[in-house]
């Protein structure tokens, strides 16, 4: 087994390639690269002339990535450093035709959790950052968390985290910022536990630093945005497989797929939406809350 299939087992793999059902000399794009196991894992499936385009948004794993397939010498995938909102513009710019699958895996990858040192983590003590791209986007969680208005903490919070407790939690940060800039991963989650306390099934910061995050990186707009694009650049008899992990990403899916099938463009390959067995689940704790969803071109 080598280093990166060691590292991590991508979320609901053999579902999405049942799906996929990839051929010798397809093409491919892996719409979240992340750390790089699906698209190392899919490669095996398309030799000898088949590609993968691959889209990492975050400019660190991006280098990291490109390292990873220099060292597998593997000649067969193209790493772009781009949000997948563009897929359209890029796959111009790299003529990458003929495109007989596109996989969406959503939200952060344990990268980020573990190594990025920006915050995505509640259980870590980390600056209050949580951006993707620090390139890209000048707004952090820190700047939201200690100069946003009352009003605008509660939108957020509860448009992007459903957070039942955002007014409670929204005044308290207001409170405590007046005596010190709240700094922290640990500072923030400390804050809401307060907050939340006897909310035991998950921790209570969770939803919270989904909402920053979300809001921050501009989640799900850049996801309404990549599913359009991907459907228009996929070719007919393609699939699109999308893997979700919350109700707000789960509502931007439904509606696309919805608005497809209404028009008689698509065919629902998942009547009813894949969710991971139980020894998935066991053996990946993180997948517990992915759900898989898929469409063909028709």
């Amino acid at each position: 087994m080598t280093d990166w299939q060691s590292v991590h087992r991508p979320v609901l793999l053999k579902e999405t390639l049942e799906i996929l059902n990839p051929q010798p000399n397809e093409n491919y794009i892996d719409a979240t690269f992340g750390e790089g196991n699906f698209s190392f894992q899919l490669i095996n499936y398309i030799r000898p002339n088949g590609k993968v385009l691959a889209f990492e948004w975050d400019p660190e794993l991006y280098r990291l990535g490109l390292e990873k397939i220099k060292k597998m010498k593997e000649k067969n995938i193209k790493l772009v450093n781009e949000n997948f909102k563009k897929i359209k513009k890029v796959v111009k710019k790299e003529k990458f035709w003929e495109i007989k699958g596109i996989v969406f895996d959503l939200g952060v990858s344990r990268w980020h959790y573990e190594k990025s040192k920006r915050g995505f983590a509640f259980k870590k003590d980390e600056p209050l950052d949580m951006r993707i791209n620090p390139q890209e986007i000048k707004i952090t969680a820190f700047d939201i968390i200690n100069y946003f208005g009352y009003e605008e903490l509660i939108k957020i919070l509860k448009d992007y985290g459903e957070e039942e407790k955002a007014e409670m939690i929204a005044k308290e940060i207001v409170e405590r910022r007046k005596v010190k800039k709240i700094e922290t991963t640990k500072e923030l989650a400390e804050i809401v536990a307060q907050v939340k306390r006897g909310f035991k099934k998950i921790h209570p910061a969770t939803k919270t630093f989904m909402a920053l995050r979300i809001f921050i990186n501009k989640e799900l707009e850049n996801l309404k945005l990549g599913l359009e694009e991907a459907f228009d650049i996929l070719t007919k008899g393609g699939k699109i497989v999308i893997i979700s992990f919350h109700g707000l990403e789960n509502k931007v899916i439904k509606s696309f797929i919805k608005k497809y099938k209404n028009q008689k463009q698509i065919e629902v390959l998942t009547k009813k939406a894949i969710k991971p067995s139980l020894e998935e689940k066991k053996s990946n704790p993180s997948s517990r809350s992915a759900i898989l969803r898929a469409i063909k071109k028709i």
